[in-house]
């Protein structure tokens, strides 16, 4: 049975604009839709899915009998019954829930052949594995399975541009007498004016002497400034993610347990610490790439740009491997706040602990970097 979101929920999918959590192809649609590049390479074959908004959901109690496997998060489509009108709200369904193909098929139409929906499905479904719908985690996971989209698919989203609009101007500031020639009282206003053209228009003549500087022409430097934006991207998040694992770390390993035997609550509490240790070793190993990019950009800054041409070049390759990891930390920790929004001790019954902290514990296993420590650990034994 097709599932109706109410005009209240569109709306605050709508405001939230979270390129983490949501993928707005409606204003995709919207900013884009007439453009050559967008009408030429379609994201997915189905021009109605082409217009909806994608988001990781967190499952509802009543929403578990609609899938076979016990799952906590899921991938929701929701198409709206006019994209211009998004107060009239929409049908979804969810990826991987019982009959996901024939729900697809149904709620869009459109599809003239088998193969398209195939693809569709296919793709639904890798976006479905990924921890978060951040643009350069996407973009990079597409491009592997020879997936070519229009760029503006993969704009970070405006809200998040907004917050980071102090952050990328204060990290670029040593750039401007480098590349700006100039300095003095509107060094820090020029600053913020170069930002904010790197985040949303790479392709602005004012940038000329950045790209003049990286010594970077045509389709290389619209990919690096892209690799760039990526790791100011990253530098962001994780400034703002640190300060929520402080608090998460003691919460989440204090987490009571009721109706568990003896033998439940001790596998419990070794779970929850190998999770803690995983999610410790993903930290570092991201902090280890941003130091990488830190380097290269000190280069820069020092009037080397040859290092930081390089890195930029070679980047997108390390966004799989970043993206995973942080997506899936702020999954955890977003999680753990949606279901014990206030200070009291966080309760569970066994039951949900043991489905929760299986499902943390298979995500976080299952990103790159931890998988890659864990083999070199292997070897070393």
């Amino acid at each position: 049975m097709r599932q109706k979101d109410g005009r209240r929920d569109l709306s605050l999918i709508r405001a939230s604009g979270s390129t983490a959590r949501v993928l707005n192809l409606t204003l995709a649609f919207e900013r884009f839709g007439d453009t050559d590049d967008f009408k030429n390479k379609p994201l997915f074959k189905n021009q109605r899915l082409n217009r909806a908004l994608i988001l990781k959901h967190v499952v509802r109690q009543h929403e578990r009998e609609l899938f076979t496997r016990p799952t906590t998060t899921a991938t929701k489509v929701i198409l709206p019954y006019a994209v211009e009108a998004l107060e009239l709200g929409g049908i979804s369904f969810m990826v991987h829930e019982i009959r996901f193909e024939r729900l697809l098929k149904d709620a869009v139409g459109g599809y003239t052949n088998d193969a398209d929906l195939t693809a569709d499905a296919e793709l639904l479904k890798v976006m479905a594995a990924l921890p978060s719908f951040d643009p350069f985690l996407l973009r990079e996971r597409l491009r592997v399975m020879g997936v070519d989209p229009a760029r503006a698919y993969f704009d970070i989203a405006e809200a998040d541009i907004g917050r980071m609009r102090a952050f990328v101007g204060k990290e670029i500031a040593q750039l401007v007498n480098l590349a700006f020639a100039t300095g003095g009282v509107d060094a820090g206003g020029l600053s913020q004016r170069l930002a904010d053209k790197l985040m949303t228009d790479e392709t602005a003549k004012t940038l000329d002497p950045l790209r003049q500087t990286l010594r970077l022409s045509g389709e290389e430097y619209i990919e690096g400034v892209f690799a760039w934006k990526g790791f100011l991207y990253y530098k962001w998040l994780m400034d703002e993610i640190r300060p929520g694992l402080t608090e998460f770390r003691p919460r989440f390993a204090g987490l009571r347990i009721s109706q568990a035997t003896a033998d439940e609550r001790r596998d419990l509490a070794e779970t929850r610490r190998d999770i803690l240790t995983k999610m410790e070793l993903a930290l570092g190993r991201v902090e280890e790439t941003l130091l990488e990019y830190g380097i290269a950009f000190a280069a820069l800054a020092e009037g080397q740009p040859s290092a930081f041409r390089t890195f930029l070049l070679k980047a997108p390759s390390m966004f799989i491997p970043i993206g995973e990891a942080v997506g899936v930390i702020r999954h955890i920790n977003s999680f753990w706040r949606f279901r014990f929004p206030d200070a009291a001790t966080p309760m569970m019954e066994a039951d949900e602990a043991i489905e929760v902290l299986h499902d943390f514990e298979t995500t976080v296993e299952g990103v790159d970097f931890v998988k890659s420590k864990t083999n070199e650990h292997k070897l070393a034994s």
